[in-house]
């Protein structure tokens, strides 16, 4: 008895709709970083609501529309395991992180110096970089369609995280970062405050959110040039901004970023010998 799969072209709807969505969310995070930057400022419900809706929306309506005869190319059948994938491991990601952050004994923590950190100074337009990583997270899993890449990726994403967690609980670092005006003057210190105050000030060595993002860009790499060279310059400008927003040492941004390579090209390695 043989089992038939159900081609479905809405599946290929629904995974290019999501992955145009969070493609955009990030592009919107790196325009608004630009703005702010060159002088101008937004009140933060508006621009939020601009960012996480309007802009993307729009864009991803207009894709949509560009590509509509095209979308039985972009179906991954089941369409329901990439997606479950995707979410699952963005709570092992976030939810480990903060489950660490409470077991960590905060007069175990050491602050390393700041030899080279003490000449970068805050920069709070930096936040809106910084939080682009959670949406590069999870890009890949609609996108890709190669299986072996995506089950690299999960992997990889488990492996790394877990090596972080661990070193995080044996050898836990903070920063001392730098107190915050009270009332913020603009809105990229009213998200900073945001971030601030949910994430404790360790957890730093080695950088998840360089880690996490770099793999993210070397699977979209292998997957398609143009895409891969964007996601390795965000990854790149998203471990600046862990500096700028002073949420890490550069010590701890270069460690994620060779942890999350070395972890790549090992899985690489590892299934190119596994099929020859």
């Amino acid at each position: 008895m043989t089992t038939t799969t159900i081609d479905n072209p809405i599946h290929g709807w629904i995974r290019r709709a999501l992955f145009y969505w969070i493609f955009f969310e990030i592009v919107s995070t790196q325009v608004l970083f630009l703005l702010v930057l060159a002088g101008l400022d937004f009140e933060p419900i508006p621009m939020a609501l601009a960012i996480t809706t309007i802009a993307p929306l729009v864009l991803t309506t207009w894709r949509l529309w560009v590509e509509r005869s095209r979308m039985h190319d972009f179906r991954l059948n089941p369409y329901s395991s990439w997606a479950l994938a995707s979410v699952l491991l963005f709570c092992f990601w976030a939810g480990s992180y903060f489950l660490v952050g409470v077991l960590t004994d905060p007069t175990r923590v050491r602050i390393l110096p700041a030899t080279l950190d003490q000449f970068i100074p805050l920069s709070a337009p930096f936040v809106f970089i910084y939080i682009a990583v959670y949406p590069l997270f999870v890009l890949p899993f609609f996108y890709i369609r190669d299986r072996a890449v995506l089950h690299r990726l999960e992997i990889g994403y488990i492996v790394m995280l877990l090596i972080s967690y661990t070193v995080f609980l044996t050898m836990p670092v903070a920063f001392d970062r730098p107190t915050l005006p009270p009332s913020p003057p603009d809105c990229s210190y009213w998200t900073l405050m945001l971030v601030y105050g949910q994430d404790k000030p360790w957890n730093c060595l080695p950088s998840t959110h360089c880690g996490v993002a770099l793999l993210a860009a070397l699977a979209l790499l292998e997957t398609d040039r143009r895409l891969g060279i964007w996601g390795i310059v965000t990854a790149l400008v998203i471990g600046v901004s862990t500096l700028y927003t002073k949420q890490h040492y550069l010590v701890d941004a270069l460690a994620g970023f060779v942890l999350a390579f070395v972890t790549w090209t090992t899985l690489r390695w590892i299934w190119k010998h596994q099929q020859s």
